[in-house]
């Protein structure tokens, strides 16, 4: 059997699951109408049974689900064997009802109506969008809209019809005119809108103009391929139309109006003030999503996304995506997926997934912004001046990051202070007099963290040893715990998280004296914080050595690009944002913090005089009883 014979086998297959399924929902549905019915009539007649009625409302829920299922189902059949999505066809649908009845109260507009002329871009951004594959071929495509298209002076877009779309745009077809002055990429932004690498990253400083520019690329596959189902993305909703947006309609040189408007602009606006899409004259849609509503994107796919300030989606959500924009949506013969980010933490995914070649990976600065540099003369502009200064201005981090471009930091960083050139020391051997502790952190689909701790005559602490593993079992943590002892460690006590008892017991059982420092993440993020800094000697009282883990990284957690160790979650924890997108919380914390969580129970333990916890059996070598801090 052929390849192509069991690609049609498979779809086949597929169908027919989809089929059977919808026929036994609508089977269930039916059964489901008629117990309402029957309930109903005995109401009706007289004949109330109290219990039979307490079945209505599960009945009339299950219904609902069942209906929810079936549009799903649907869904999913249309856009895998016709290629689209029934829900928007419909919406197009009663768009065009309603448009005929405001444009019955109307007078009709002149059929001499001059189109609109957009002048937005610059003469050299034809040569990108040749650069571009080709749309697909259509018959008599020298003839389209009555048009001769090989009329060079016209500066006409091609208008093709869009395959599946039902357009409810009111004007016609704009007339595309080159600004001298207008939109044109500059520096690596200029490869990358040449480049057919599907997935691309632009990266750089503070002000190098690269939202501008993505959404720009945006705008020029909208206008290649009619049809198309394109997308604006940001971690948070509010966001895109916060940032993503006003961007959007700086670069349009106008604010596309809504489609009941008399006079709609060439791409119109569905959604009031939070619009849910835009509509291009061809057909071609840019919806709006954020990854904290996912389930928006569940059933969809796109030819083209835009994933605003990549470098906070998690891989997770990142990968999800690849999947969405696929040659699936069936308009451009290339799905991109497009990110742009500002420089985060040095073993970012980002940065991985560039080692690897899994995405490609462009570096901009400022002086490709043409608002800040002029590209002709090679000179810093008057408004660039007083921007480049703001840049110099930054502090730290947020210096080496936003106006040197260096990935050192994320946006909201917890641990500003910890900088692995100083708190990562190479491996020494422990002097034996040192005090030995361990740091544990519970987990089995997160990693299960533990950490062997030593502290000098200076009261200064140093991680030597590290378990940062995932799928352990308590029984099996703690057995790996007690094999990577070494002959003679004598463990003073362990720091645990208290909030699970029953491995604390288990620890104790174990031989393991425990200490169970009261949670609280404000006092774990501040004592934490005390250790990192450098004090008048020049050192912090924090030390991790650099070879630690007693075991190869785990491969779940390298696959997903998420941290190998604990100092990997120095450099990636971050607060979490409030969902207004302005004030951060002191406790809401997000990325990995497992080891960090761990490192901070052992902190808060040498703040307060000990109590003497377990069986004091020896296991781990010599333990001395009662010892205070």
């Amino acid at each position: 059997m052929t390849n192509e014979n069991k690609e049609t086998q498979t779809e086949n297959q597929n169908n027919n699951d989809v089929e059977e399924k919808l026929g036994k929902m609508g089977e269930m549905l039916d059964y489901l109408l008629n117990e309402q019915t029957k309930i109903c009539e005995s109401v009706e007649n007289g004949n109330y049974d109290v219990e039979k009625s307490k079945d209505l409302t599960p009945c009339i829920n299950n219904t609902v689900k069942i209906i929810n299922a079936c549009n799903t189902y649907m869904r999913r059949k249309n856009i895998q064997k016709q290629g689209y999505d029934s829900s928007v066809r419909m919406a197009d649908k009663n768009s065009k009802q309603q448009q005929k009845a405001e444009q019955s109260n109307q007078p009709t507009q002149p059929d001499d109506q001059t189109p609109q002329i957009i002048n937005h871009l610059h003469q050299n951004t034809e040569e990108y969008q040749k650069a571009l594959p080709p749309p697909k071929k259509v018959e008599n495509e020298d003839k389209v809209n009555g048009e001769d298209s090989d009329d060079e002076n016209k500066k006409k877009v091609l208008i093709r019809p869009a395959p599946n779309i039902i357009t409810s745009s009111k004007t016609r077809p704009p007339i595309i005119q080159y600004n001298p002055n207008g939109f044109q990429p500059y520096g690596q932004m200029r490869d990358l809108f040449k480049s057919h690498k599907p997935i691309k990253i632009a990266s750089g400083t503070y002000d190098a103009g690269k939202t501008y520019s993505c959404v720009a690329y945006i705008d020029m596959l909208a206008r290649q391929y009619p049809g198309a189902r394109l997308t604006f993305i940001h971690r948070y909703l509010n966001r895109v139309y916060r940032n993503v947006i006003p961007t959007y309609e700086k670069y349009l040189r106008f604010k596309p109006s809504t489609y009941k408007s008399q006079n709609p602009t060439p791409i119109v606006k569905y959604g009031g003030e939070l619009p849910e899409f835009f509509e291009y004259w061809n057909g071609s849609r840019i919806y709006i999503n954020g990854l904290d509503k996912i389930e928006n994107m569940l059933s969809d796919f796109y030819d083209g996304a835009f994933v605003n300030q990549a470098e906070l989606v998690p891989f997770e959500s990142w990968d999800h995506l690849r999947a969405r924009v696929s040659e699936r949506a069936g308009t451009a013969p290339i799905a991109f997926l497009l990110g742009d980010c500002n420089p985060s933490t040095p073993n970012h995914w980002i940065r991985q997934q560039t080692k690897t070649g899994k995405l490609e990976f462009f570096e901009m600065t400022y002086k490709d912004n043409p608002e800040i540099y002029n590209q002709l003369t090679g000179e810093i502009t008057d408004e660039g001046k007083r921007r480049v200064d703001r840049l110099q201005d930054l502090e730290g981090l947020r210096y080496k990051r936003g106006y040197e471009g260096l990935w050192v930091s994320g946006e909201g960083l917890v641990f500003e202070e910890f900088q692995p050139d100083i708190h990562i020391i190479d491996n020494f051997d422990v002097p034996d007099e040192w005090i030995r502790f361990l740091s544990i952190d519970w987990g089995y689909r997160n990693p299960a963290s533990c950490i062997w701790w030593a502290k000098d005559k200076d009261g200064r602490v140093y991680a030597y040893k590290e378990i940062y593993k995932t799928k352990l079992t308590q029984p099996d943590f703690i057995k790996m715990i007690k094999d990577h002892r070494e002959e003679g460690e004598r463990i003073d006590y362990a720091a645990v998280d208290s909030a699970d008892q029953d491995a604390v017991e288990q620890l104790k059982q174990a031989g393991f004296r425990v200490e169970e420092p009261k949670k609280s993440r404000a006092k774990q993020i501040d004592a934490v914080k005390q250790r990192l800094k450098v004090d008048e000697t020049g050192k912090p009282s924090i030390f991790f050595c650099r070879n630690r883990l007693v075991h190869p990284p785990d491969p779940e957690l390298k696959e997903a690009y998420r941290p190998l160790e604990v100092t990997d979650e120095f450099l990636t924890c971050e607060y979490l944002e409030n969902t207004d997108g302005t004030d951060k919380d002191d406790e809401a914390i997000t990325r990995d913090h497992h080891g960090i969580d761990g490192t901070a129970y052992f902190v808060l333990s040498l703040q307060r005089k000990r109590k003497t916890v377990g069986s004091g059996k020896v296991v781990c070598g010599a333990v001395t009883m009662g010892r205070r801090f």
